[in-house]
């Protein structure tokens, strides 16, 4: 999975050059940019919890098409004045595109190590490499990859595990049952170390699926088509594994963090969704942005967790809600579809500007 999604020349993320139709799958922000907007809302909460911090500093990590930074930053633009918002962005081609799309002078590709007062990651975790298991006899055994009678890539059942993987399932106290097969990833520790390593005091945001405890979720998407077998069209699809959040929560606790989560479909109603969508006029606006909060959409699927350092009584808006937000301004969004462009001209030519 490291190979084929990092590999220097032919991993998939090294050359991912965009998002959409002839791109990667698409995720919140490219759904609809008034995601980034309402996150902009958080990011504004935790600025006025610190006594506005000059200058505020945001990271986040895997920018992807820059979709989420670009109307995060306009916001929080209009409250905070002075911002610097920092992409810690392991993808070349990914770097190039974002700075060509992200021109305002508040963003930079350098100093990611440096303290944060707001992390990002919006389905990031999910990338992270894992290894994959199977029980037999009540004991782990592990699933490598190797080579079948045809020289083509295949599982092969090793008849043990290394001892990190029993370190992590002894730590969860949970083995799966016998015949199943579950997904894990080791590397979870040093990525929740190297955020808490550059969280000063602040926020860490964390969005993504969660499979607690570690099940068989790998997933892979070409071309907008979800698969479930990685060991095939190596660097051209994305290899995604739901992320086991009750550790990531008890990996956070232990770097001295405070933790909760939402829905990430109540994130966005506390944040001021309904107020947004009501100023959205346009029928492409308003059911792509309704598709985030589906009672059966991803929304609901996504946790959004919340690691907080150095503010002890801080309750996030994202958690909690609140009644006054401001109205919305400079409000981001899409362009219409083909059917709506053609209804909105002829409407115009009939009537004049709606």
């Amino acid at each position: 999975m490291q190979a084929a999604l990092y590999h220097a020349d032919f991993g998939y993320y090294t050359n991912l050059r965009g998002f959409g139709k002839d791109g990667d799958f698409i995720t919140s922000p490219e759904r609809h940019p008034a995601f980034g907007f309402l996150l902009g809302r958080q990011a504004v909460d935790v600025w006025e919890a610190l006594d506005r911090p000059r200058p505020f500093n945001i990271l986040e990590l895997g920018a992807g098409s820059g979709a989420l930074a670009e109307p995060l930053v306009s916001l929080v633009r209009d409250v905070v004045p002075e911002v610097v918002y920092t992409i810690d962005e392991i993808s070349p081609s990914l770097r190039s595109a974002q700075q060509a799309r992200l021109t305002d002078p508040a963003f930079r590709w350098h100093g990611a190590d440096e303290a944060a007062h707001f992390i990002l990651a919006n389905e990031v975790a999910d990338a992270l490499p894992v290894d994959r298991v199977v029980v037999r006899g009540g004991r782990l055994r592990e699933l490598r990859v190797g080579l079948d009678q045809r020289a083509a890539l295949a599982w092969v059942e090793h008849d043990s595990v290394r001892a990190e993987i029993e370190a992590y399932f002894a730590a969860l106290d949970y083995l799966p049952p016998e015949g199943q097969v579950a997904d894990v990833c080791t590397a979870l520790a040093e990525w929740v170390n190297g955020l808490a390593r550059r969280l000063d005091r602040g926020v860490a945001l964390v969005l993504d699926y969660g499979a607690s405890p570690p099940r068989d979720s790998l997933l892979t998407y070409y071309r907008h088509t979800m698969g479930s077998d990685p060991l095939v069209r190596l660097g051209q699809q994305d290899i995604s594994v739901h992320v086991d959040l009750r550790t990531l929560v008890r990996l956070a606790i232990a770097e001295g963090l405070q933790a909760g989560g939402v829905a990430q479909r109540s994130l966005l109603l506390n944040l001021g969704f309904q107020q947004v969508q009501a100023r959205l006029r346009g029928l492409t606006d308003r059911q792509a942005l309704a598709g985030l909060v589906e009672a059966s959409g991803p929304g609901s699927q996504i946790t959004a967790l919340f690691l907080v350092r150095g503010l002890p009584n801080y309750k996030p808006a994202g958690a909690t809600g609140r009644a006054d937000w401001p109205a919305p301004h400079n409000l981001p969004s899409l362009p219409p579809d083909q059917a709506e462009a053609e209804f909105l001209s002829q409407w115009q030519a009939a009537f004049g500007t709606p």
